[in-house]
């Protein structure tokens, strides 16, 4: 019989499989160790986070489809495997030598884990607090923010004592042990199970339409609605990841100590994952759209005074708390948003496909901010770019709310 019990024992499943997944978001630390060992550019040795990022959203739309039918333990179970090995196996780069042994281990093998394990457990967590949606998934998705706050400063001690190879030997192996069982954890609820004294409201707090009846993904991608939060979250993320990506090169190379660098990485891993529960209870009670204005708006101000105002080390971690927060909101807000309009019987594929932005969005940021370094030798234009792109996302949201909120 389910209970309370069982619902926060899958919560913590959850959040502690996205600590795992969150990883990607300390690459920015192996950047410069690549550039020396190997004598990479830049933009090479950025480019295992950018196909990392997109096999990762690919991997969403038939994982989603998977833990839909099959349920979450399975699923996620597989990418926890495929995420520990993928590192394991990176650890030979040594013997290659070339960045496509780095592009397939970490960027397709790993990124293909993360999106098997991180398509099941937002929809797990969704499906088992219908009563607390926003919350409920800005918790466990907190986990994935929280992770380079955990994992960069670890990474940079390994790779100064032990070099690359053997940190990603050891960051491997407790990521298989650790994902697989936190995924072992997951399970749905049982059919028409429902949160004990809760009852579905007429409407919903978060000034979407609540969905009368459940989208099957086909109808999902003809809705305009879809197509609307699609290209919000391209931008939003497109300009987050452009920062989690180059945060640590960044801070290097205004002098400061490699060590604190890993820390600026965490310091934003600390706050995108505040973001994410912050931002969820935020839009359960304020609404969704009411709270993507707010927060969007604020993104785009800080990206744009960004390089003007991050030349210290105090201002950078005041600066990249704020962009961490901002970023960290989107992976509780778009989920929550999806469920509302589309319905939760299918959330997992619907959100796999409204979850491509992020591939998008992981290959335009950081690459566009690596190609503006290597040509300028300054980030300058690149986050005045990103602004650009942040304050779209805000005109997208805000012709969102006008359209299709009540």
């Amino acid at each position: 019989m389910a209970t309370s019990a069982n619902r926060w024992t899958v919560l913590t499943g959850g959040f502690l499989l996205n600590l795992m997944l969150g990883i990607v978001y300390a690459w920015s630390v192996f950047v410069r160790p690549l550039m020396e060992s190997y004598g990479w550019s830049k933009t090479i040795a950025t480019l295992p986070f950018t196909i990392f990022l997109v096999c990762f959203a690919l991997m969403m739309i038939p994982a989603g489809r998977a833990q839909d039918k099959m349920g979450p333990r399975k699923v996620a179970m597989l990418g926890g495997i495929l995420l520990g090995l993928g590192f394991i196996l990176a650890s030979f780069i040594g013997r290659f030598g070339t960045p496509f042994w780095l592009f397939f281990t970490y960027g397709i093998i790993a990124g293909a884990g993360c999106g098997l394990g991180y398509a099941c457990a937002i929809p797990a967590a969704r499906k088992w607090f219908q009563d607390k949606p926003g919350l409920a998934v800005g918790i466990v998705v907190g986990g994935f923010g929280l992770s380079a706050l955990l994992f960069a400063p670890l990474q940079r001690y390994l790779i100064d004592a032990q070099g690359v190879e053997t940190t990603l030997l050891i960051v491997g192996i407790v990521l298989l042990v650790v994902s697989v069982l936190s995924a072992s954890l997951l399970r749905n609820p049982p059919e028409g199970w429902k949160p004990k004294g809760w009852e579905p409201p007429q409407t919903t707090a978060t000034s979407t339409a609540p969905a009368v009846r459940d989208y099957s993904p086909r109808e999902v991608i003809k809705s305009g609605q879809f197509w609307m939060l699609w290209l919000t979250f391209v931008f939003m993320s497109s300009a987050g990841l452009m920062v989690i990506g180059h945060i640590a090169a960044y801070t290097e190379e205004l002098g400061i100590a490699v060590m604190y660098a890993a820390v600026a990485a965490g310091v934003l891993s600390a706050f995108n994952a505040l973001g994410r529960p912050g931002a969820g209870a935020l839009a359960d009670k304020v609404g969704v759209v009411k709270t993507m204005l707010v927060l969007f708006t604020l993104q785009g101000i800080m990206m744009l005074v960004f390089p003007h105002f991050a030349t210290s080390l105090i201002t950078i971690f005041i600066a990249v708390a704020i962009i961490g927060f901002n970023y960290g909101s989107c992976f509780a807000l778009f989920p929550t948003a999806t469920g509302d309009i589309f319905g939760i019987k299918n959330f997992g594929g619907n959100y796999g496909l409204v979850f491509t932005a992020y591939g998008v969005g992981g290959t335009l940021g950081p690459v566009m901010g690596s190609y503006i370094y290597d040509t300028t030798q300054s980030y300058t234009l690149a986050f005045t770019i990103a602004a650009v792109l942040v304050f779209v996302a805000v005109a997208l949201s805000l012709v969102f709310k006008f359209r299709y909120s009540k």
